[in-house]
């Protein structure tokens, strides 16, 4: 018998176009067919839409499936219609086998939304096996970068110069001004010299402004205090080891140059061109009556950065890997994202640069809008 079958089988004609050697049973009429164009035929339409709304409404009026299976199901029976891909045909045949209890089917945002964002294990743990590939690949490959959104500066508004004022713009400033760092309150200017500052002062401030530009792009606006610090006076030699600058074009390619030598950073032209651009920006600020403002704010901010740094630095390292101990998985996988590769920071020179930054602050304070 079994000889006769597959004889059968294999010699069986298409019941809907009676040409082809039939490949495939219909689920629902049981007519034998030979392919999707046969089963999406005139012939067999009211079976095989009848099927697709039945597939769809028994799915959908299930309580045990979640919402991501029940998509799975539409985009399944969707495709039934926009692909000529013969073997589509088999998913809506084994459409019954997709299971509702599979943790693969659960959205990744309902998988992450009650962990810990910041603990890279739990993060890992709740992938699934594919996702975990799929992340490997990407990282194998370098293509990483492309499923990060990209980080807006603070500093990209500008206003234009106009001999009316629009309000609309004014608006817009003032929304752009509450994106800025917070500007830190500093001693007056007279309190902390009474000596005249160089002309070089507002030189080694862009040296400084173009590193900072550089590195917070860099990290895609995602500071960690400790790694942008070390980074900071691995580019600017100002902050690192006061070199002065005799002009600000000087000032900037020598951040552009210390980036191309860095063992620490990876760059290109193209880059290096963004971050000459935006120091401009910076130092023309936002507009021209709050000239000084992105200044300030940048300023600020990297006082914050390195008094930040300062105190983790302070810590013992056991507690700033506390888990070095007991390695979840990615940890173990990927011992490099912890903080034991950061550079060592100099205790005494972070003081010294805080202190520094904190003197440019202040200079610019009593600038009164000049630069």
């Amino acid at each position: 018998m079994s000889k006769e079958s597959s004889t059968s089988k294999q010699t069986r004609l298409c019941g809907l176009c009676d040409e082809k050697p039939s490949k495939y049973c219909c689920p629902r009429c049981e007519i034998f067919y030979c392919s999707l164009e046969c089963y999406k035929s005139e012939k067999h339409e009211g079976c095989s839409e009848s099927f697709y709304r039945e597939c769809v409404n028994e799915e959908l009026a299930s309580h045990q499936v979640g919402d991501a299976a029940k998509a799975k199901m539409i985009d399944i029976l969707k495709k039934m219609h926009e692909n000529d891909d013969d073997d589509q045909i088999e998913e809506i045949e084994n459409v019954e086998e997709i299971d509702s209890d599979d943790g693969s089917e659960i959205d990744l945002h309902t998988r992450i939304q009650d962990l810990n964002l910041d603990d890279p294990d739990a993060l890992w743990n709740a992938l699934t096996e594919d996702e975990r590939n799929d992340f490997e690949a990407m990282l194998n490959q370098g293509d990483v970068g492309t499923i990060i959104p990209q980080w807006e500066p603070w500093w990209s508004f500008t206003k234009e110069k106009k001999l009316v004022e629009d309000v609309e713009e004014s608006s817009k400033e003032m929304e752009a001004l509450k994106k800025c760092p917070e500007i830190k309150s500093v001693p007056k200017f007279t309190s902390l010299t009474t000596v005249k500052p160089s002309p070089a002062i507002r030189f080694n401030m862009a040296n400084v402004v173009a590193s900072y530009a550089f590195i917070v792009r860099y990290f895609n606006g995602e500071i960690e205090p400790m790694e942008t610090a070390s980074y900071l006076l691995d580019i600017c030699t100002n902050l690192n080891c006061n070199n002065n600058f005799e002009d600000p074009e000087s000032a900037v390619e020598s951040v552009a140059q210390r980036c191309l030598q860095s063992e620490l950073i990876q760059t290109d032209e193209a880059s290096l061109e963004v971050m000459r651009n935006d120091t401009l920006q910076i130092l023309q600020g936002p507009s021209e009556e709050n000239k000084l403002h992105y200044n300030k704010a940048t300023f600020s901010h990297i006082i914050q950065i390195f008094a930040d740094a300062k105190s983790l630095s302070k810590r013992n390292k056991t507690d700033l890997n506390d888990k070095s101990t007991n390695k979840g998985t990615f940890s173990r996988k990927f011992p490099e994202h912890n903080q034991n590769h950061f550079p060592n920071i100099d205790l005494s020179k972070v003081k010294k640069v805080i202190k520094k930054l904190e003197y440019y602050l202040s200079f610019l304070d009593s600038c009164d809008n000049q630069v």
